[in-house]
Order: C-alpha cells, then structure tokens, then sequence
C-alpha cells in the first residue's frame, strides 16, 4: 500500500466516522460534545483492531462487513446504557440501517442509469459525493417526515407496542446480516448475488419503513395523549387555584371588615384614653393578626406574575398540594415572567418530577418545607427549588442514574428522564446542591445563547 492509498483510506475512515457519528447522535438526541467524539474514535480504532485479529483467526474478513453493525451497537450500549435492552439495540441499529438502505437504493438503482455501478465507485470524488449525499438524505428524510424517535427514552413503551419494536430489530438485525453476508460472498469468494440483494433490499425497505412509520404513529399518539392529560390537568388546577384564591379574597375581605371595627374601637379607646381597652385589643386580636397575615399560604398570590397558564396551574396546584399534606410553601415570583426558549410541555414534565421529588423528600422530615422561586436576572431565567431533607447531604452523582433512588428501589427514573429532557437543551443547565439538610435544584435558561 502506498502513500497516496494510506492517505485515501484515512480520509475515508474520517469522512465515514464523522458522518456516521453525525447520524448516531442526531437519531438518539445527544449532544455533541468533545469527550464523546473523542471517547467514540477510542472506541472505532479498538473494534478496528479487535476485527482484525478476529478476521485472522477465522481466515476471512467476513467481520469486517459487520463491523459498522457491532460499532453502532457498542455506542448504543456506552452512550445509551441505562436504557432496556430492546431499545439499545434500536438505536444501535437506526442509524446504520437507514443509511445503508439509501446507500443501496442509489448504488443499486440510480447509478446503473449513469454506467456500470463498480467504475463509477471507483471513482473516489463520486464515492464521497454518494457518502455526503446519503446522510444528507437521510436528515431530510427525517426532518420531512418529522420523525423523532428520542422521546421512546421517556415514554414507557406499551405491551402492545413492545411487539413492533421487537419487529423492528429483528427486521434490522436480518437486513444487516443478509447484507453484509451477500456482500461478502460477492467481493470476497467471487459469488455474484447482485439479484439477492436487491430483493432483500427492497424486502427489508418495506418492513423496516413500516414498522418505523408505526412506531412514529405510536410516538405522535401518546404524545397527544399527554397533551389532552396535561390540558385536563391544566382545567383542574385552574379550578383549584381560582378556587383557593376566592377562599383567600373571601378571608381577607372578612379580616378587613373586622379589622374596620377594631379600629373604631381602638379610636374610642385613644379618645376616652383607655389604656387598658387599647391593651386588650392589642393583645387579644392584633398581636395574634400579624402572625396570620404572615401565613405563608398567602405566598401563592405571587404566582399571578407567572404568564404562561399551563406553568401557573401546574404550580398552584403543587403548593396547595404541599399545603394539604402540611408542608411549609415560601414562593418568590418578584416580577412579571414568561417562558422563554424552552417548549412548555418539556418544562413543566420537568417541574413536575422536580415538585414530586421535593414534597416527597419534604414529607420525610421533622419540618417540611419546600421554597420555590422563579425569576430573570439579565439574560437568564432562574427556576429554584428547595426543600428539606432528612439526610444531612445527599451524593449528587448518583442521583441521576437510571434506577437510582434516595427513597427506595426503582425510584430513581424520574430524575434520569429530566436529565434526557434537558439533552435537548444547550442553552438549559439543572445544578444540584445538597447540603445542611436542604436540597436545591437550580434549573438555568440562558436566553441568550439561542439569540446569539
């Protein structure tokens, strides 16, 4: 091998990395960071180097073949590991089938038009072009379709359902196998199965196609499902909140009433300079009454700053939920404020696991109590939730695994479910802090990223 074909063959390896790597995250919704592009060319160069041996000790390269299949799954299972099994190999699997199965429409049926399909890929500026023109199809494809398979990480897959993905992999992992096996046949061993290929091709493009059309009907329907429930949720607790407010007006427009007599009583009394009447009125109601205006249950009026009704709803509820079950409730919302760069369903499932973790954390302590406050501050958004522990400080790394729980067994994936939520969001970040037992959730909107 020469220079130049060392040189083509990096460049090959690089361009197909790259793409691939594109394709994979933007299918299972992960950010794209350094450590991970670095971690995955860690993890190419070692299966590269574990096929080869195994090709020499099978004395063929028929590993090779599946070597993009084995690395789509290694990924799957390192990026995606807390996930069930089913689902992993889904993802692995997604981005390689789709790719291939319009790699293969256009070598197989478009470029036999152009001339013999071997000379023109021989041709390496038509080879690349075909690469860069694949993917790019390929997110056409799904941006056209407004296919988004990311939210089966966060939605409990029905029983009924569960037999579609199934389906799907099994279709996925037959079309990879028939595939690179024919391709094998034909390129190594001089066996043409052009024909057969086209026919597994065409076999496996209408079941694949077909099971991720039904799996996206799936996706859309639950997703309206949760709609509608949040909608209904949204009514109730409207109702709740005009309802707690009316209590509210009716108790102060009372406590105005009295209070109007006292102070005709209170006049009286300075005028007769009764002192002891005036030190029994003192003593009797109004020293007791500035305690009461204090009540924090008043706090709840100050979520009229609040614009977005479905957020003021959802919140209202949640603190005469905490009210209900004798939780102290402080809310700050100084200012005028509405949702910016964040979809309202996505913010509220997060603030909702958030609140539910916080009354139940709360619940278990002498003194339970949960503060809540949203602001602005320049160009960020400010969400804080706080709420009393029963442990001194809690291991914040291990909060946010998949099945973990500071309360139990199998308790812990509402928190790993936010932390997939937000993956959507490069401009939102959740800190965390636990300490002198108090738990703090700090969830940060930077507006201006997304302007800039």
């Amino acid at each position: 091998m020469d220079v130049n074909e060392i040189i083509l063959s990096l460049f090959e390896f690089i361009i197909g990395h790259t793409l691939y790597i594109l394709l994979f995250f933007k299918l299972n919704g992960l950010k794209i960071t350094i450590k991970r592009v670095i971690l995955t060319c860690i993890i190419r160069l070692i299966l590269g180097v574990f096929l080869y041996i195994l090709s020499n000790l099978l004395l063929n390269n028929l590993s090779f073949y599946l070597g993009d299949v084995i690395f789509g799954l290694v990924l799957s299972f390192v990026f995606l590991r807390p996930l069930p099994k089913k689902l992993l190999v889904f993802y692995g699997l997604l981005p390689f089938c789709l790719w291939d199965l319009f790699f293969n429409l256009i070598t197989y049926y478009v470029l036999p038009v152009f001339g013999s399909k071997h000379r023109l890929l021989e041709n390496n500026f038509i080879y690349f072009f075909i690469y860069f023109l694949v993917t790019v199809i390929v997110f056409i494809f799904l941006k056209w379709l407004r296919y988004d398979f990311t939210r089966l990480k966060i939605n409990d897959i029905e029983n009924k359902n569960k037999g579609v993905l199934n389906i799907a992999n099994l279709a996925m992992i037959a079309y990879s196998l028939e595939m690179n096996t024919l391709a094998f046949l034909d390129s190594e061993q001089n066996i043409n199965t052009f024909t057969y290929r086209q026919i597994v091709l065409v076999f496996n493009l209408i079941i694949i196609m077909g099971v991720i059309q039904r799996l996206d009907v799936y996706l859309r329907v639950r997703l309206q499902e949760k709609v509608t429930f949040q909608q209904e949720l949204q009514l109730q607790d409207m109702e709740k909140y005009s309802n707690h407010v009316e209590g509210l007006y009716r108790e102060i427009r009372g406590f105005r009433h009295d209070y109007s007599n006292l102070l005709t009583t209170l006049h009286l009394g300075i005028e007769d300079n009764d002192m002891a009447q005036i030190k029994e009125i003192y003593e009797s109601v109004l020293q007791d009454s500035s305690k009461q205006l204090k009540n924090h249950k008043y706090d709840i009026g100050r979520l009229v700053n609040i614009k977005d009704t479905a957020l003021k709803s959802l919140l209202a509820a949640k603190c005469l939920e905490a009210s209900e079950k004798n939780i102290s409730v402080t809310v700050e919302v100084p200012d005028p404020i509405s949702l910016d760069c964040m979809t309202m369903v996505d913010f509220i499932t997060i603030v909702s696991i958030l609140f539910d973790n916080a009354l139940e954390a709360s619940m278990m302590t002498d003194c339970p109590s949960v503060k809540l406050a949203f602001f602005q501050l320049d160009d960020n958004q400010l969400f804080i939730l706080e709420n009393s522990t029963k442990e001194e400080s809690l291991v914040i790394s291990e909060l946010y695994e998949f099945g973990y729980s500071s309360k139990g067994k199998d308790r812990g994936v509402g928190l790993y479910n936010v932390m997939k939520l937000l993956e959507r969001y490069p401009n939102v970040s959740l800190n965390t802090t636990s300490q002198e037992h108090t738990f703090t959730q700090n969830l940060e909107i930077n507006l201006s990223i997304l302007e800039n």
